[in-house]
């Protein structure tokens, strides 16, 4: 396998673009055709009166054959792209061409909502604050494009207002057409063309809400499960907290669409009844999360949500299972049962799940999978587990780990599937301004040469302790990394040469290791489009970065119009100085806090 140069790759059209050599050569060629036949027409303009037809076909003729020598000979989506972000484009094309390790892609926003993707102009805070706990979503296009009364935190409760102001079926209406337009066929068309092969998405537990129907057929067995967008209650937050169910027939057609590509499929499920997580993915947030100590609030009351969450991942599992000719094709190609778990109940305070429950629980789903048919089907488990809900990830995981699945399962479909961001790591981050955290830290407009070598030295250690907690024959996998390089967008780094270098030194470190007989580590990028967050995109869309996005950028100022509520600073007066702000897990890890620095 080839490596990856982590330096400039493309250099500008008049410095050795041969497309771009020819395309002026054949214009020229077209110039001096055109010329001649002027000029002759001049000379013999009283023949070509009377041939007057005659000459009009030729010029037709010419015409049209000019513009065949002139048009690109591999006319794609890369052709409509103008300046730095044509190199971005290549960029991606290069490393997944060039590593042997695509690179993969999130479908975020699209089934598993998360409010900051939908905050307008007044969008600044990545995965909102719990200082903010009225979040920052300000519309769902394309049938709520605002202004509203209040911004919305969660996807549960915003379902909950729809449904209370108007109806159930304006709520399902809203966000069937979110979903039917958020993603398509031209999605998938440009993730070929750019050289993805894998996209993972995320998905609400509602696609299999039908599974309640055994604690109360009432509330969750009236609606079909592969043709409805129902809406249906939290099984804990029943008065509070609403989730509209996927179809599962809508949801395959949509597989089969990245089936058509030669995309293969990740299949996440980011939250829980109850909520498993403390962040706005969670469809319950801002309210505590309560999947890990409760029981279901309908029936007898006597079954926990934690034995939801199994019946979930189990009709997942054979759900996926029914799906032959997709599996068949290879489309399916893991499953993740649930992600992000526990996310910050390490932190002082929080007490709503244990180290235990959560192991203990990927031990159950484990126990599903490894019984069905899809390890001999070829479909991989992901297996996400977050450092925020450990006191010393490095002390407990890797050993259970190692305990839990066989050489034989960790080297053919056990994947260790962790997250990293640079935007939460002090140490790595960068900032308009020059960083208050002593020896941490750079500035936008620094040298990129010495950019480049910081970040080369956070996430090659990242990337090497990942190896040694976790080496072959182990499958791990990075499901969620991006190019943010602060949590706040107003003061992230948006220039196009740093998030080039941002792009190149972690793809480089999660396919370097392969060099060295070690393995890779799968990159799935967070996340793909962001139309309606447009401070966000430069750090956290790849379709932004790679020059696909083209009205996307605009399309936030008439389709997502924020309300009266809106601040250009909501947290002015609850600012913190960085050293107040605890990191909940290990700094080389990059992971994500719901704690906002003041950064001025």
């Amino acid at each position: 396998m080839r490596g990856a140069s982590s330096e400039p790759i493309f250099q500008p059209l008049l410095e050795g673009d041969e497309s771009g050599e020819r395309t002026f050569r054949s214009a020229r060629n077209l110039r001096k055709s055109v010329t001649a036949v002027v000029e002759q027409v001049k000379i013999h303009r009283k023949r070509i009166f009377v041939g007057g037809a005659s000459v009009g076909v030729l010029f037709g003729i010419l015409g049209l054959v000019g513009l065949i020598k002139v048009s690109p000979a591999n006319s794609g989506f890369a052709e409509a792209i103008c300046g730095e972000r044509k190199f971005n484009y290549k960029d991606i094309q290069h490393y997944s061409d060039e590593t042997n390790n695509l690179v993969a892609v999130n479908f975020g926003g699209w089934l598993c909502l998360e409010d900051w993707f939908f905050s307008g102009s007044v969008g600044r805070y990545v995965s909102t604050p719990g200082q903010l706990s009225r979040g920052q979503g300000a519309c769902l296009p394309p049938l709520l494009s605002g202004p509203l009364d209040e911004p919305w935190p969660s996807e549960g409760v915003l379902i909950n207002r729809l449904m209370k102001a108007n109806s159930s079926q304006w709520a399902a209406d809203v966000f069937k057409a979110h979903r039917e337009s958020f993603i398509g066929k031209q999605d998938y068309k440009e993730l070929k063309d750019l050289g993805i092969k894998s996209v993972r998405i995320p998905l609400s537990w509602a696609v299999f809400a039908d599974v309640l129907a055994q604690v109360d057929p009432e509330i969750y067995g009236k609606h079909d499960p592969d043709h409805d967008t129902a809406i249906v209650p939290d099984p804990f937050y029943k008065d509070d907290i609403h989730q509209a169910t996927v179809p599962r027939a809508w949801l395959r057609d949509q597989l089969a669409l990245a089936s058509d590509q030669g995309i293969r499929v990740v299949l996440d499920i980011p939250t829980m009844p109850g909520g498993s997580s403390d962040g706005t993915y969670s469809g319950i947030w801002p309210l505590p999360p309560k999947f890990w100590k409760e029981n279901v609030k309908f029936g007898s009351g006597n079954v926990s949500l934690q034995q939801v969450g199994l019946w979930l991942n189990d009709a997942l599992i054979k759900w996926v299972e029914s799906l032959d000719d997709l599996l068949a094709k290879g489309t399916i190609w893991g499953l993740c049962m649930i992600n992000e778990p526990a996310h910050l109940s390490a932190m002082e305070g929080h007490s709503w799940a244990t180290e235990d429950d959560v192991l203990n629980y990927i031990e159950s789903y484990t126990e599903l999978f490894r019984a069905s048919t899809l390890p001999k089907r070829g479909v991989r488990l992901y297996v996400q587990i977050i450092e925020t809900a450990f006191s010393n990830f490095n002390a407990r995981v890797p050993d259970w780990y190692h305990k839990t699945y066989t050489d034989e399962e960790r080297g053919t479909w056990a994947v260790m599937a962790r997250h990293y961001y640079t935007a939460w790591n002090n140490a790595c981050n960068g900032l308009i301004q020059s960083p208050k955290v002593a020896g941490g830290g750079y500035q936008c407009d620094e040298s990129t040469d010495r950019i480049r070598g910081m970040l080369r030295d956070c996430i090659f250690s990242f990337a090497g302790e990942f190896n040694q907690l976790f080496p072959s024959p182990d499958l791990r996998a990075v499901t969620e990394w991006s190019l943010g390089t602060n949590p706040d967008a107003n003061m992230a780094c948006t220039n196009a040469d740093v998030l080039r270098v941002l792009f190149e030194a972690n793809v480089n470190a999660f396919a370097i290791l392969h060099e060295e007989g070690l393995g890779l580590i799968e990159p799935f990028f967070w996340t793909w489009r962001m139309p309606y967050g447009p401070k966000f995109q430069p750090g956290w869309s790849l379709k932004f970065f790679s020059g696909l996005a083209g009205q996307e950028t605009l399309d936030s100022n008439g389709r997502c119009l924020v309300g009266e509520w809106a601040e250009e600073d909501p947290l002015a007066a609850l600012s913190m100085s960085l050293a107040e702000v605890p990191n909940p897990g290990n700094s080389s890890f990059g992971s994500r806090s719901h704690l906002v620095p003041n950064l001025v």
